[in-house]
């Protein structure tokens, strides 16, 4: 079987056959006419649910866990869009690998918004030696350079190949215009951007390829502060021990109230820059897999998407602009 094509495959009662990657372990739940399976196939345009409802279908999966497999599918909707799977085994082919499925952010992409980022960050008065033991860090073979590829997610906000530094460097671009607006952070220019930088990085260990790693449940910051103390000497003889020790705090607290609360202001304004970059992007995410005209969001219900594409094509300070809203078919 050739790769499936999932995004054409997305149409009810469509019936579609091919290869296709489950990346991350599906999970059993009960129903009124017994367990089903609920899963996710990863492909290149994104995730997509699917269900398995017969136990002699689905037990094919537990036995041989992650990976790729030949399934026939039919489109279905209930709650939402998903795929039946009807037939699956695993897939013989040599020529198809996991690789061939994995999202990726363009790496052009990347390149001119860290270009951005940096560029800003310089005028606002980040110093070279920040930058310099920032590179020797995202550079340290520990890490085999998975800094730059590996995802900021599984499920939610930048979850494809380079996801992780596209995350990152997006929060920099944040920080920049915090810092114009906010004169009085300047003075810690070089912590926000080196915590921001080192946030996240024990991502690279929680995660593999987009999936969890053998120890995921030792989570990215643990394992960002325990990576981090490698470079505690450098740190504190560039900076200072309070430096180094905000830098911890940003690392452990940058959840908010999932996880270690903010102890920092520090923590907490990169706790705020990724709070709004991240659910920025995963609803502009959600938004692109849409099939619907609205869909629900957390705790809100359902919510209406942007009008992109609706907008005629006039200045946006005219006052046609607005009305151009309202009278768009």
């Amino acid at each position: 079987m050739s790769i499936l094509d999932l995004k054409q495959a997305q149409e009810k009662g469509k019936v579609s056959q091919g290869t296709v990657l489950i990346n991350v372990l599906p999970v059993i739940r009960t129903g009124k006419n017994g367990e089903f399976m609920v899963g996710q196939f990863l492909s290149q345009d994104g995730q997509f649910d699917f269900r398995i409802w017969e136990e002699e279908i689905f037990s094919t999966v537990q036995a041989n866990g992650t990976g790729l497999y030949d399934v026939e599918i039919i489109g279905a909707e209930y709650n939402g869009f998903y795929f039946t799977v009807r037939k699956i085994e695993v897939c013989q082919n040599p020529e198809i690998s996991k690789y061939d499925f994995l999202p990726t952010i363009p790496r052009e992409q990347i390149n001119q918004n860290w270009k951005r980022a940096v560029r800003k960050l310089n005028a606002l008065g980040v110093s070279k030696d920040c930058w310099n033991l920032l590179e020797e860090i995202i550079k340290d073979p520990e890490i085999k350079g998975r800094f730059t590829t590996e995802g900021a997610a599984i499920y939610y906000h930048d979850n494809k190949i380079g996801g992780l530094v596209n995350h990152t460097t997006k929060m920099l671009n944040i920080l920049a215009a915090m810092l114009e607006n906010n004169p009085d952070l300047l003075e810690c220019a070089d912590l926000l951007t080196f915590s921001i930088m080192v946030h996240d990085i024990g991502k690279v260990f929680e995660y593999e390829d987009l999936a969890p790693s053998k120890f995921w449940y030792a989570n990215h910051r643990v394992r960002g502060i325990e990576f981090i103390a490698n470079y505690k000497d450098a740190i504190i003889e560039l900076f200072d021990e309070t430096f180094y020790r905000q830098v911890q705090s940003v690392i452990s607290g940058h959840h908010g109230d999932y996880g270690d609360r903010p102890t920092t202001v520090a923590a907490a304004i990169v706790h705020y820059i990724d709070t709004l970059e991240s659910q920025t992007t995963g609803l502009l995410q959600h938004m692109k897999n849409l099939k619907e005209d609205n869909f629900k969001f957390g705790d809100w219900g359902f919510i209406e998407p942007l009008p992109i594409g609706r907008f005629k094509s006039v200045p946006e300070d005219s006052p046609e602009a607005l009305e151009a809203y309202f009278t768009a078919e």
